[in-house]
């Protein structure tokens, strides 16, 4: 269709656009980023290699390593990928999938494993690094959404931004050219689709960017207005008023489509009684009792069974301290512990008001290896003081998760237990950080201790969340409304 309206897509061609009939301005052609990166990832998914202009082997499964190496070390290096990832054959329409396959937080953590872990398990693993980290980038340029946006690839396109992004642009076209699946160009190949794709919206927002930016109608373009995600989030809202039935009939759409025009249409009177974003609790019951308290008012903390349970973990750590592995960190864990510690000290930030405990939080310099290859914006800085007593709390965590498992149904108070049994595992000279700070106020109750205790409470938080997402990602089956949508969705009709 588009060579009848005047495009051409021949790569040695790329004509993107055609002459509207009646303005006589140029039609601009841009497919929509979010299916090109779906088609890309299922490319690379199903072909597994991929060949780069220089020879180098891009490779699917350093992605199944990664995820591998994630789950056996109980730490992620800041990626969101996991099986769910890798298994996406049945998951191919879902956007997320794909951008958090391909997506910059993976590309840094096999560039991390290769050249400074240096991971025997992922020699050359840069070349599928590289390959990430660009369609990553031209994703985040296709996808801009705020004006003011930090990181370089997701401002908008603009006078000040267009020299760099035009430099990538030509980077990237030369790049696709040139990638082979097996002994034939990717753009010669029936995979083309997804990498063709990207050259011709290259080719539009350069020709947008010389006939709307430079002849001063507009000061900057969005890219995310030219995909095709408004239309998606209306038909999401119809789906939503039938149940999320993708395949309506001509009258549900219609009785949906009515009511999101009357939903949207009515609004609340200016000069009314009410007003609009308050939050007004009707009628609240509290029951007024601890959360360890039984029914009959007994505290289970008080109970025979709990307090012999917490005797048994107290005698078993001098033992498992020498002769466990649960205790030994790896230099991958430490580096993500040091990485998650910056996480712990920004969110301590918003509630710490004692600057001498502040200034106990941060330092000047990077400790963790991980956090200076991810640090391409503003990272939190933990001081050695943090990183110590989270890497305390993520030994004795191990420790615990391994002898008695934080799911176990007996346990109360997991956090409660969690943080002080690693506080009697630290060693005294975790205190000198503080220096005469520690004399201002009481030493057993003073700053020191609220501080420690705060946090070991979030990193425990963290620690225990992303061990129950883990627990579920491994345990679950097939994920049936995916398998049985149309028998789910009419069971009952």
């Amino acid at each position: 269709m588009a060579s009848h309206l005047g495009a051409n897509f021949d790569v040695s061609i790329m004509k993107t656009c055609f002459t509207h009939p009646v303005t006589g301005s140029d039609v601009f052609i841009i497919l929509d980023p979010c299916h090109i990166i779906k088609l890309e990832r299922n490319t690379f998914g199903s072909q597994k290699y991929l060949i780069d202009q220089d020879g180098n082997q891009i490779d699917w499964n350093f992605l199944s390593k990664l995820v591998d190496t994630q789950y056996s070390e109980g730490l992620h290096l800041g990626t969101k990928i996991t099986v769910r990832h890798l298994q996406f054959v049945r998951e191919k329409m879902k956007v997320k999938i794909a951008t958090q396959t391909l997506s910059k937080s993976v590309a840094d953590a096999l560039s991390y494993l290769c050249k400074d872990l240096k991971l025997p398990a992922f020699q050359n693993a840069e070349a599928t690094a590289i390959f990430i980290k660009k369609f990553n980038d031209v994703f985040d340029i296709f996808n801009s959404r705020n004006k003011l946006a930090k990181y370089q690839f997701k401002r908008p396109l603009s006078p000040a931004t267009a020299e760099q992004f035009f430099s990538f642009f030509d980077e990237l076209s030369s790049y696709i050219k040139n990638l082979k699946l097996g002994s034939i160009p990717i753009i010669q190949s029936p995979r083309k689709t997804g990498f063709l794709g990207f050259l011709i919206c290259i080719t539009s927002l350069k020709g947008l960017y010389n006939a709307y930016i430079l002849e001063n109608k507009l000061k900057f373009i969005l890219t995310n207005k030219l995909s095709q995600d408004h239309l998606e989030l209306f038909f999401g809202a119809i789906r939503g008023k039938g149940g999320y039935n993708n395949n309506p009939s001509a009258r549900h759409f219609e009785a949906a489509y009515k009511r999101l025009l009357v939903h949207t249409e009515i609004t609340g009177p200016s000069s009314g009684n009410i007003s609009d974003g308050n939050s007004v609790t009707i009628l609240s019951c509290g029951s007024g009792r601890e959360i360890t308290a039984t029914d009959s008012g007994d505290d289970l903390t008080d109970s025979k069974q709990y307090l012999d349970f917490e005797q048994d973990v107290k005698n078993n750590i001098p033992t498992y301290i020498s002769s466990s592995s649960a205790w030994d960190l790896t230099d991958y864990s430490e580096n993500v512990v040091g990485y998650i510690s910056g996480f712990v000290v920004k969110t301590m930030k918003k509630c710490v008001t004692c600057t001498k405990c502040s200034s106990a939080l941060e330092s000047s310099e990077v400790i963790s290896t991980l956090q200076r290859v991810k640090q391409y914006g503003k990272l939190v800085k933990a001081s050695r003081f943090v990183i110590q007593l989270c890497t305390a709390a993520e030994k004795y965590f191990r420790f615990f998760h391994k002898t008695t498992n934080i799911f176990n149904k007996n346990i109360h108070n997991l956090l409660e237990t969690l943080k002080i049994n690693t506080i009697k595992t630290l060693p005294p000279e975790i205190l000198s950080h503080f220096e005469h700070h520690l004399f201002d106020d009481d030493p057993v109750d003073g700053h020191a201790v609220h501080l420690i205790k705060l946090i070991l409470h979030h990193y425990f938080k963290l620690r225990i969340h992303h061990e129950t997402a883990k627990n579920m990602d491994l345990s679950a089956k097939t994920r049936v409304r995916i398998v049985l949508t149309k028998t789910i969705l009419f069971r009952h009709e």
